[in-house]
């Protein structure tokens, strides 16, 4: 006879329910976790890499004003030696008074037309009579032009870049260079100017390279002069492009950069951040959902457990929201709360619920943080993006219309970033109370504003923008006086097929004109060139 078979006894309600709970609550954990991870890191990875880029380039605007001030003082210096005969005596005293009240170079000496050192300043570096042999001066004495020098080791035994201007006297001949020296390992005024950096939490940094890819500056004085030509952003800057990327260093590290060009030399900047400092951000982000959620999770198993030995069939409906968020069913915005006879069964039910709400406004929270700009409330790029290419896939016309503030450097410069931080949310409330209902205003970076005005042309965005202009050159700001902007109009409206890209660009060469034309004022693309002839 075969063996009468065993029923299977299987798990008890109750079990089944925790189980089914613990699950369930488990997996929309996971879910908001994975959400808010990607949120944040692709926040994170494109406001740093953007932080980077505008840091690069304000540090190239500050190095090609310097630049040019350092080659005007040299030029001032030889021209009063036209016609004063190069002898140490002569010229001594004038080298000293440079170096008094000028505090670019370490040190600057003149030179005669044979290369020989006429006179030094410091006078204590005991080169007077000594004959120049370093390429750079070689360079000065044959081309007889101004000139930088790519870092070479001098005489002296240091390494330093050369600025040099020719002397030539009132008819025309050329008696030597006068040049300023700048110590690239010693105390210099780049120091100065850049600033010493000290080592940043998160492993930021910024380093300047010449034309031929080697360091000029580094927070690590120990690689000045090191050639990083094979590096990716170097290679860019050697061919005169500016803008930010992925990159990984030659010491295998990968870093977010901003990098840009310094025009006057040939020179270029690099701003970047490790790429793990995204990483480990995120990670914490991690950490403190689950942390958040943790004790929601136990409180609720325990809970389930001791009431599931209480309930039955009331349950089916609670297991069954169970299932269909374990599913990803994204019809379910919340857990139904539907009356039951049984206490321990409406307290399981509610206390699921809120825990369900709570996770679902904090995914929401994650998300409206990735489409708005933090610091004013605004729509940011990557949703300004999104808008117009929805409107393009449906046929719907648009216009731009890009803000600029007129003079913010000098706003943040003068009464601080956090001032300038409030300016720029002044600016943005002023938007939201003077835009139709139908526009969409945006953050597009730094002080530059956009509005997306759909079925507009450009003359009816310049009555928006003609308002919101008033509205600020009229209206006290946070620093206590008014604050005017620039504004460039443009349109699809009329009749073109321009895309976004094209919009834009034309929107902002139009608040080029504006601020060409002296700012303050609101220019149509259209009108564009009747501005910029009447400069």
């Amino acid at each position: 006879m075969e063996p009468n078979k065993q029923p299977r006894k299987g798990l008890k309600l109750s079990a089944i329910i925790s189980i089914v709970v613990l699950i369930s609550v488990f997996v929309t954990i996971i879910i908001n976790t994975i959400v808010g991870y990607q949120a944040e890191r692709i926040s994170l990875y494109n406001n740093t890499i953007e932080f980077n880029k505008i840091n690069a380039t304000d540090l190239s605007k500050m190095t090609q004003s310097l630049m040019v001030s350092m080659k005007k003082s040299i030029k001032v210096t030889a021209d009063y030696f036209a016609d004063v005969p190069l002898t140490d005596s002569n010229v001594l005293s004038q080298l000293d008074f440079f170096m008094d009240t000028n505090h670019y170079f370490n040190s600057i000496v003149v030179v005669d037309a044979g290369g020989t050192i006429v006179s030094t300043s410091p006078s204590h570096l005991s080169l007077i009579g000594q004959k120049l042999s370093s390429q750079a001066a070689k360079e000065a004495l044959e081309r007889r032009t101004p000139l930088i020098s790519e870092p070479f080791l001098a005489i002296t035994k240091r390494l330093i870049v050369l600025v040099s201007h020719p002397i030539y006297d009132s008819k025309g001949v050329y008696k030597g260079f006068v040049a300023g020296s700048i110590y690239l390992q010693q105390p210099n005024i780049f120091q100065n100017i850049l600033g010493t950096q000290n080592k940043n939490k998160n492993g930021s940094y910024y380093y300047v390279v010449d034309s031929s890819g080697r360091l000029i500056y580094h927070p690590d004085s120990s690689r000045i002069a090191e050639k990083v030509d094979q590096n990716p952003v170097v290679q860019n800057l050697i061919h005169g492009v500016s803008g930010q990327q992925l990159v990984t260093n030659i010491k295998g590290v990968r870093y977010l950069a901003g990098f840009a060009k310094v025009d006057e030399v040939g020179w270029g900047i690099v701003s970047q951040t490790p790429e793990s400092y995204i990483q480990a951000r995120s990670n914490k982000l991690i950490k403190n959902m689950l942390v958040f959620s943790m004790p929601y999770l136990i409180v609720l198993l325990l809970l389930s457990i001791w009431l599931a030995r209480r309930l039955s069939k009331p349950l089916y409906q609670l297991a069954n929201a169970a299932s269909r968020l374990s599913q990803g069913d994204e019809s379910l915005t919340s857990i139904p709360l539907q009356p039951s006879w049984n206490y321990e069964t409406n307290e399981l039910t509610r206390t699921i619920a809120i825990a369900f709400d709570r996770m679902k406004q904090k995914t929401d929270e994650l998300s409206q943080e990735a489409m708005t700009d933090p610091l004013t409330g605004l729509t940011n790029r990557r949703t300004m993006m999104a808008i117009t290419s929805l409107w393009e896939e449906q046929g719907i016309s648009y216009a731009f219309a890009m803000l600029d503030l007129d003079r913010f450097k000098s706003v943040n410069d003068t009464y601080g970033h956090q001032l300038g931080d409030e300016v720029l949310k002044f600016l943005a409330q002023v938007m939201m109370e003077e835009k139709r209902d139908q526009d969409f205003c945006c953050r597009y970076g730094g002080e530059e504003f956009t509005i997306l005005m759909p079925d507009t042309t450009e003359q009816e965005a310049y009555i928006v923008a003609e308002r919101i202009r008033e509205r600020m050159e009229t209206s006290i700001s946070p620093i206590g006086r008014p604050v005017t902007l620039s504004i460039g109009i443009s349109s699809n409206a009329e009749g073109s097929e321009d895309t976004m890209e094209r919009l834009l660009k034309k929107a902002d060469e139009a608040l080029y004109a504006a601020k060409h034309a002296g700012r303050n004022r609101v220019v149509m693309y259209r009108n564009m060139e009747d501005i910029m002839s009447s400069k």
